[in-house]
């Protein structure tokens, strides 16, 4: 046991020079004085440590001892701070982060062989949701390296319209939100990762600012994104034998209803849509009348689009004219189910 808090002690002085002796011994869960002939004992073993007085002062090893645990390149240092196999893949740190635990598990003896064995096969984490797997996020490497180096980015972005613009963007932090990885910059903005189509990392230096405070600045934009208004008040009225299904899919929508009644929020006819038209028929839209009107004309393009064999021939492109076949194609309300 005293063996293994000794190591412990050395890796706690690399990660934190000049802790003190009552932080080191809350951190190991022992005495002041225990931490006092730990150090003493790690000094006669021919390891440098030492103490400084004063304020400032505490436990200190030289600068230039380095225990063979800590022998890990930056990006098996990257690696381990992701500490997620698929998110380390995403930020092609994959490789490094199985070597990283290679050399722990090396270095740390067959407790924490065994531990890093038992954690593996016992707990999995997934990342993502259900029903989708992870974005594709090619141009995400080049960005974590342009941030870890400080450079600015020169990006095509293509926004939830489908819109492509060129931008210049500060780096600042990268965040993992349910398996979606999003990239925030100084101003600050965010930009899902998924939707860059090319990067450009620039020789100019990123205009970070000091102190940018990660965590807190994620926080206050997510809850913008959270916060949003849901001022469009909807509606509906499901199947019976949808209606279970219904709440657990429109969960983070509903504001009230009972049994079969759906009382539903949305930020506007566009998103309304697009939470209810996978719905089909199991549910239907009372009021207000601009959502009844944008699902009945979503469900004619796709009626029109899956109209019979031969229209599809034409439509499938999407050309110019294609779209004009299928417009003039289109069924009346009476010829949908």
């Amino acid at each position: 046991m005293r063996g293994d808090r000794l190591l412990s002690l050395v890796l706690l002085l690399q990660a934190r020079p000049g802790a003190t002796a009552p932080d080191l011994a809350e951190r190991l869960g022992v005495s002041v004085r225990t931490v006092l002939r730990d150090v003493e004992a790690l000094s006669g073993a021919g390891i440098p440590v030492y103490t400084e007085r004063g304020r400032n002062g505490g436990i200190r090893l030289l600068d230039t001892y380095r225990a063979g645990l800590a022998h890990l390149s930056r990006a098996e240092g990257a690696g381990l701070a992701v500490g997620q196999a698929r998110l380390a893949g995403d930020l092609g740190l994959g490789d490094a982060l199985d070597t990283a635990l290679e050399k722990l598990t090396g270095a740390g003896g067959g407790a924490l062989r065994g531990g890093l064995a038992d954690g593996r096969s016992h707990v999995l984490v997934d990342v993502d949701p259900w029903m989708r797997s992870g974005e594709p996020v090619p141009h995400l490497p080049a960005i974590h390296e342009a941030l870890l180096r400080g450079r600015r980015i020169e990006v095509v972005y293509r926004d939830s319209e489908g819109e492509r613009t060129r931008r210049t963007v500060d780096p600042a932090g990268l965040v993992a939100k349910a398996g979606v990885w999003y990239l925030v910059s100084a101003e600050p903005a965010l930009l899902r990762v998924a939707r860059v189509e090319s990067c450009t990392v620039r020789p100019e230096p990123a205009g970070r600012p000091d102190g940018f405070d990660l965590p807190a600045t994620w926080a206050a934009l997510r809850s913008g994104v959270e916060s949003r208004p849901r001022d469009l008040r909807v509606v509906a009225e499901a199947h019976p034998a949808a209606a279970a299904l219904a709440r657990r899919v429109l969960a983070r929508h509903l504001t009230g209803g009972s049994g079969t009644r759906l009382e539903l929020s949305f930020h506007g006819v566009e998103h309304a849509v697009g939470s209810l038209l996978g719905l089909g028929a199991r549910l239907e839209v009372r009021s207000p009348a601009p959502v009844r009107a944008a699902l009945r004309e979503a469900a004619l393009a796709v009626a029109a689009l899956y109209s019979s064999p031969d229209e599809n021939a034409h439509c499938g492109s999407f050309g110019e004219s294609g779209a004009r076949k299928c417009a003039t194609s289109r069924p009346s309300s009476a010829d949908l189910p």
